[in-house]
């Protein structure tokens, strides 16, 4: 099978198998972590107060009340969980500067992921730095 080589046949089995359940575990994780670090209500108060621009739909009620996530909700979070999570983590204490570092710097890897996994063609950087 010359046609097929490692750098194309990982694709679409990234995108349909492997990073749905990671976008459901980041968004679960983000979530747990903002409840437990008193950060929800700020969190919500954000994701509510975006506006609508192309990819991505304003929505009418705080994203932890949301029952059913589905496509729209999940995409919408992945634009801008990194922006939004930054801002509701301003101003920690003193004993959670670091705590909230960490998060932002784990959270950050897992949303640049996406659009590189996209990408038709690897080549050895690309896959280095996914």
């Amino acid at each position: 099978m010359k046609w097929i080589s490692q750098t194309t046949i990982i694709v679409p089995n990234i995108l349909l198998t492997v990073y749905p359940g990671m976008l459901k575990y980041r968004t679960n994780w983000v979530m747990s972590f903002q409840e437990k670090h008193s950060r929800i209500h700020k969190f919500n108060q954000l994701w509510a107060m975006m506006l609508a621009y192309p990819g991505f739909a304003r929505f009418n009620m705080p994203y932890s009340q949301v029952r059913r996530r589905g496509g729209n909700e999940t995409k919408a979070l992945g634009h801008v969980i990194v922006p939004v999570s930054t801002v509701t983590l301003l101003n920690p204490l003193a004993s959670q500067r670091i705590t909230f570092t960490e998060a932002l710097l784990c959270v950050k890897p897992l949303v640049y992921f996406h659009p590189m996994a996209q990408y038709w063609y690897h080549t050895e950087a690309t896959i280095e730095y996914m």
